[in-house]
């Protein structure tokens, strides 16, 4: 923790671990963000993770170089949760790396916490996105069938034959890593790893060491190894190694394991069913015949963690239409708020593919007629995706106007991504200043930025603070003007707030100019930066 935590952050702490740091273009970035509580009962806001890229090139004709600072994925993994003091709160995020992404770019992973009354706490972690391509040697030995052998693969991964636990943990974590770049092939080692599951008395060793296998035997699989699949899933494993073998079971689909991956769907525990709905979505190649017909079959489970999850793999069939009126129709007759909201979240770019009255019709339907404020505030997630339209004029002006007051403040936090929409500012504009709950007024405000140009969103956030003299009006306004600094408009109204009766808000307001000021004496990082979600200073990576 650096020192303006432990001196303003009142004792919380975000830690963000990946489970692995290296993916291929297209691959899935996975992990977990352990917020620690503070002194205090606090408030969490909104937990975001963000996944940013920046790539520096020559310039032609320049002796500054380009630089292309891009957030390719910016998600909220929580929101509006009570923090208890000292309290251990654990999230899982999983995303996809876009297919296009360049390996040759710097990438971060970065996560913030929005806590009002506190420094927000942060955290980060690199991510190396490996080259596509295949070397003509490593093609050479994939075409001939040939892989490193294990001597090979144990010279060049020393630590996973150490006696120290944490050493043979990062070594199989490493070998993982490796093992997504297909130039690589490391199956010589598959013995030895599958020797680990069966000898080893550490969980997290076990655990480690069937991700590996099935990642390094991922698209090489061979009937024998299908077949020691199979004998793992007939045994009475723990939980966490059925887990894995289920995800790998989706692996190999291709390569034989589909009559496994069909009996999964039957098996007796619905946390294993529920498993395999997410790892139809995560781990299966999109292409596997009879891939559709297991999610929709799961989708009719009888257990709600399963459909929920299943429901929430029919993301992944989204051009297909069919797909999605039936998720539509679902919603609308499931009994679970839960099963409700994955089935709402799925439909949300099925208006790419034709459906957009489908959408429409549908989020109309549960924003005016849905009993459960999580499913309303489900849709209040999604329509920053949704063209202009004047039946997104509606949504957002009916769940503005929700009865639940946490249903409004979600929606008009949601102003922070409504750029693209202009056409909706007024309505944010009217819930700031009118809205009964001064939460629902502040989140109205971290988004005003976008709604017009930043001297009249200055003018206007000046305007709230003189009313709203609380501290999340505070909070907010700095929010939506951080990310313009070093503009002159912004640094006046930091400065404002840095004065102002909140300490918290106060030194944050400080710190941010104080960064901007050190970026211009050290000259890094030229050009207006961007908002990443955590600290917005002269350049994400400095």
């Amino acid at each position: 923790m650096g020192l303006l935590n432990k001196l303003f952050g009142g004792g919380t702490q975000l830690e963000l671990k990946l489970d692995v740091e290296k993916v291929p273009p297209g691959g899935t970035v996975a992990g977990s963000l352990t917020l620690t509580g503070g002194k205090k009962p606090l408030k969490l806001t909104a937990l975001k993770v963000d996944i940013v890229s920046v790539l520096v090139q020559s310039k032609e004709g320049s002796a500054l170089p380009s630089i292309d600072i891009k957030v390719l994925s910016s998600n909220i993994v929580a929101q509006d949760r009570d923090l208890a003091p000292g309290s251990l709160n654990k999230f899982e995020f999983r995303y996809k790396i876009p297919e296009d992404a360049k390996p040759d770019a710097t990438y971060k992973v970065m996560a913030s916490a929005d806590i009002p009354g506190v420094k927000d706490p942060s955290a980060e972690a690199p991510l190396t996105v490996l080259g596509g391509g295949r070397g003509l040697f490593g093609a050479v030995k994939s075409m001939l069938g040939g892989g490193d052998s294990e001597d090979v693969v144990l010279s060049r991964f020393p630590g996973l034959t150490s006696h120290d636990t944490d050493e043979v943990e990062n070594a199989l974590h490493e070998l993982q890593c490796e093992a997504y770049d297909r130039d690589n092939n490391f199956t010589g080692v598959h013995k030895f790893l599958l020797k680990l599951v069966e000898t080893s008395r550490e969980d997290g060793v076990r655990r480690a060491a069937l991700s590996a296998w099935g990642t390094v035997l991922d698209n090489r699989a061979k009937p024998e190894h299908i077949k020691a699949l199979e004998a793992l899933a007939g045994r009475d494993l723990p939980s966490y190694l059925m887990e894995e073998v289920v995800s790998v079971a989706a692996k190999f689909a291709e390569e034989g394991a589909l009559p496994l991956v069909q009996q999964l769907a039957r098996h007796p525990a619905p946390e294993v069913r529920a498993r395999l709905a997410t790892a139809l979505y995560l781990d299966a190649d999109h292409d596997l015949q009879g891939r559709r017909e297991l999610i929709l079959q799961l989708c009719q489970d009888g257990d709600v963690s399963v459909r929920a999850n299943a429901f929430g793999a029919t993301a992944s069939l989204v051009e297909q239409l069919d797909v999605m009126q039936f998720v539509a129709n679902w919603a609308a007759q499931d009994p679970s708020p839960e099963v409700q909201a994955q089935c709402l979240s799925a439909i949300a770019l099925a208006h790419n593919y034709g459906g957009a009255d489908l959408v429409f019709d549908t989020y109309l339907q549960h924003a005016q007629g849905n009993p459960s404020a999580d499913v309303r505030k489900e849709i209040t997630e999604r329509l920053h995706w949704l063209p202009a339209d004047p039946r997104l004029t509606q949504l957002v002006t009916t769940l503005l106007s929700d009865r639940s007051s946490e249903v409004r403040r979600s929606m008009a936090w949601q102003g922070c991504n409504m750029e693209e929409h202009p056409e909706l500012g007024q309505l944010f504009v009217h819930t700031a200043v009118n809205d009964p709950d001064d939460a629902v007024r502040a989140d109205a405000l971290r988004g005003i930025d976008k709604f017009m140009p930043l001297p009249e969103a200055v003018q206007f956030l000046r305007q709230r603070l003189a009313a709203d003299r609380n501290e999340k009006a505070f909070w907010a306004a700095l929010n939506a003007v951080e990310g313009h600094m070093p503009a002159r408009e912004a640094q006046a109204l930091l400065q404002e707030i840095a004065r102002g009766p909140f300490s918290s808000a106060g030194e944050r307001a400080r710190g941010a100019r104080g960064r901007v000021a050190a970026g211009r004496s050290s000259g890094t990082c030229p050009g207006r930066p961007v908002r990443t979600g955590m600290s917005f200073g002269a350049c994400p990576f400095a």
